[in-house]
């Protein structure tokens, strides 16, 4: 079966789709790693990043903390 690639730009809704769900994703990673401020750049690289591969970084082990 022959394959053939895709050599035309990406539709207007296909790009804003992918841009909602990056955006979604680094939203879910900010508030995973409490909401840290000047960390916009990385949780949209890191959410970028699991969409092209499709796997996500294991979330940290979180232990309870007693007083």
């Amino acid at each position: 079966m022959k394959q053939t690639h895709h050599n035309n730009p990406i539709h207007a809704t296909a790009t804003n789709v992918i841009h909602e769900a990056i955006a979604a994703r680094a939203y879910e990673i900010w508030l995973r790693d409490g909401r840290r401020e000047n960390q916009s750049e990385t949780n949209w690289l890191e959410a970028e990043c699991e969409l092209v591969t499709g796997r996500r970084r294991a979330d940290p082990i979180r232990l309870p903390v007693s007083f």
